[in-house]
């Protein structure tokens, strides 16, 4: 009788089995919950960056100017600039000047333009003076100037205006991103991507992820067309590299 009751209270084999395999499913139910929240916060920004992307180039053929998109993959964070002046691209630009290093540049030209004629800092005009001081001192002024975009905005109820943050509390963030102008991709600091007046944009790609999947955003040069894909690119290269003939660009990669 004793040894019945033991069998009794004790539990099968089969009864552990049953509740392994319970309290496995549920963690797995669990697991695929989180995952599909969290992949609907990587769709969301995935398509809110391919969105301001395409208005990018939109704004700049309606308004004739040269758009942008700042990426700052540090701060999961992206800005559309608009940008007046010169158009050409700089290979491997720096996007932010160096304040310091100007003012040290702005000196050095300052001492070696001392025994020129008095009109050769352009002295009519200030902002002249330091980019000719600067420039004889080597260090390049762009002749660009990009600021923040605040035309072309409508329904924006949050006042972020044209700036947007990636989801870094739910682990959305930008895994790597390539442009044209760029000779290696960019997994950390700043990138812009050019968005130009004629309807053409430079080529790019750019890799959003949660830490498990991967949005792909694709910009073509030729056409300025942003798409957006589900996953990795299976070759960034071939779109990099390619011309508007569909032929490898040899003159970007002499630059490599």
């Amino acid at each position: 009788m004793r040894t019945n009751r033991q069998r009794q209270s004790g539990m099968t084999i089969l009864e552990i089995m049953i509740v392994i395999a319970i309290i496995g499913g549920m963690a797995f139910i669990v697991r695929s919950g989180f995952r599909l929240i969290t992949k609907a916060d990587l769709v969301e920004n995935s398509n809110e960056l391919s969105a301001i992307m395409r208005r990018a180039g939109q704004l700049a053929i309606e308004r004739g100017e040269l758009h942008r998109v700042v990426i700052d993959l540090d701060a999961h964070a992206y800005v559309l600039e608009v940008c007046q002046g010169q158009t050409a691209i700089v290979r491997n630009e720096a996007l932010r000047t160096d304040n310091d290093e100007a003012k040290r540049a702005l000196e050095r030209g300052k001492q070696r333009m001392q025994d020129l004629p008095p009109d050769a800092l352009a002295a009519g005009d200030p902002d002249e003076a330091i980019k000719r001081a600067t420039a004889v001192s080597g260090h390049h002024i762009a002749d660009r100037q990009c600021v923040p975009a605040t035309e072309g905005m409508t329904g924006d109820a949050t006042g972020a205006g044209w700036s947007r943050k990636l989801k870094a509390d739910k682990g959305i963030k930008f895994k790597e991103v390539w442009v044209q102008h760029r000779d290696d991709s960019a997994t950390k600091g700043q990138v812009a991507i050019y968005f130009f007046p004629v309807g053409s944009a430079e080529k790019a790609v750019v890799e959003l992820t949660d830490g498990g999947e991967t949005f792909t955003v694709v910009v073509y040069g030729l056409t300025g067309r942003v798409e957006l894909k589900d996953g990795p690119l299976k070759d960034v290269d071939e779109h990099m590299l390619r011309n508007a003939m569909g032929e490898k660009d040899a003159a970007r990669e002499e630059q490599r």
